[in-house]
């Protein structure tokens, strides 16, 4: 009788939450066309449902996408993109199911994640601890990297027939502990450090484990603000021992005396090579370091400025340039590729966002690669180019 009681207490409390329950979906659609020595388009077309509703100390939110993507030849790919139950017993919070998670450094590992993590907060600090395991992600926007030893051929474009090769990410667990200190080392700066350690768990001969010490730093000065971070990365390997590697990425920002809002920003990215002394950097996620050119960070040098302005209240812009350099000749490569050099060129890219209503917004998003810039391609590479025309419109 007491369990009956507890049960029909349960569904009681689950019923009156309900009122508070919120949903809506977002309906996403943006086509790209890029030219070099051939042009091609794609596009996509989403519908991204999603639920919130408030338990107790906590709450859950749930959201999909169901997705047409267009290029060759037309797919339907439906995906899970959060299940989060999020709650806190003071001085503890707790995130579990699929969520958004970036570890301390900002450039190692960061998106949706299957796990769980935990925090606890005090005035001064944060500790906390995740795990996490990428398997059942969709690959494609889960961007996990695809290590030297992965024996599946990820780059495989989705089939229903061969869902479960072609549909999931290469499978990793994560393990991190996490701290952050506001305040440190001075009251306008923020320390965040971690420890991260990601498992291979393919089917390969000899898997790919690595280890991160990770730290960063951010720094906030009247009109100013600066963003230092670094990770040092451990690889054990058969053919080549335990070897280190390393990658620092450094920002600076200026909102200039202009009567609009806008930052003025200079940064430099730099992953290590492959080299006798040191080990490619591999990041845990690969993320696009360029708009046209898109090398992972690994391997690469990234000198980057630009300008960002809200030129009406429903309308900013921003411009941006990239010059790219190789750390080593291995970790990044292209088809225009022919020399040794390690200058590889200049990327110039702009773009534009109005939102006219609340629930209505356009986006357009351009670029050029000059490859001439550079001395690493071929001396007939074109000029490429990109181009994404967006809107995304929320009921």
């Amino acid at each position: 009788m007491k369990r009956v009681c507890a049960l029909l207490f349960i569904v009681f409390c689950a019923l009156g939450n309900l009122r508070a329950a919120d949903f809506g979906a977002l309906l996403n659609t943006e086509f790209t066309a890029e030219g070099g020595d051939e042009a091609e388009a794609s596009g996509t077309t989403a519908l991204s449902p999603w639920f919130s509703l408030p338990l107790g100390e906590g709450g859950l939110f749930v959201s999909a996408r169901l997705g047409l993507y267009y290029a060759e030849e037309t797919i339907f790919v439906p995906e899970l993109l959060r299940l989060e139950y999020a709650a806190r017993f003071a001085p503890f919070s707790i995130r579990g199911g699929r969520i958004s998670w970036q570890d301390s450094s900002g450039f190692t590992a960061k998106g949706l994640f299957d796990g769980v993590d935990v925090s606890m907060d005090s005035q001064q600090m944060r500790f906390g601890i995740a795990g996490f395991y990428t398997g059942f992600l969709y690959k494609e926007t889960a961007n996990i990297s695809v290590s030297p030893t992965d024996p599946v051929n990820y780059g495989a474009d989705f089939d229903w027939e061969d869902f479960e090769d072609t549909y999931c990410a290469p499978r990793r667990v994560m393990v991190s502990l996490y701290g952050e200190f506001p305040g440190l080392p001075i009251h306008r700066g923020n320390l965040y450090a971690g420890l991260l350690a990601q498992f291979d768990l393919s089917d390969a001969e000899e898997l790919f484990h690595t280890q991160y010490l990770l730290l960063r730093h951010t720094l906030y000065y009247r009109d100013f603000d600066l963003d230092a971070a670094g990770a040092v990365e451990l690889e054990n390997t058969e053919e080549n021992g335990v070897k280190a590697a390393f990658a620092i990425s450094l920002e600076g920002g200026w909102r200039t005396p202009l009567s609009l809002p806008n930052r003025l920003s200079l940064g430099v990215r730099w992953a290590s090579g492959e080299s006798p002394e040191a080990a490619a950097f591999f990041p845990v996620i690969w993320e696009a370091q360029g708009l046209v050119l898109q090398p992972g960070f690994s391997g690469i040098m990234v000198l980057r400025a630009g300008f960002e302005a809200r030129l009406l209240p429903s309308l900013s812009a921003a411009l941006r340039g990239h010059y790219f350099l190789r750390t080593d000749s291995i970790s990044f490569l292209d088809d225009d590729f022919d020399k040794d050099a390690y200058s590889i060129g200049a990327e110039f890219s702009g773009s534009l966002r109005w939102s006219p209503f609340s629930d209505l917004s356009f986006s357009l998003d351009g670029g050029i690669f000059l490859p001439k810039t550079g001395a690493s391609m071929r001396d007939d590479a074109p000029v490429r180019g990109s181009l994404t025309l967006g809107a995304i419109f929320s009921f």
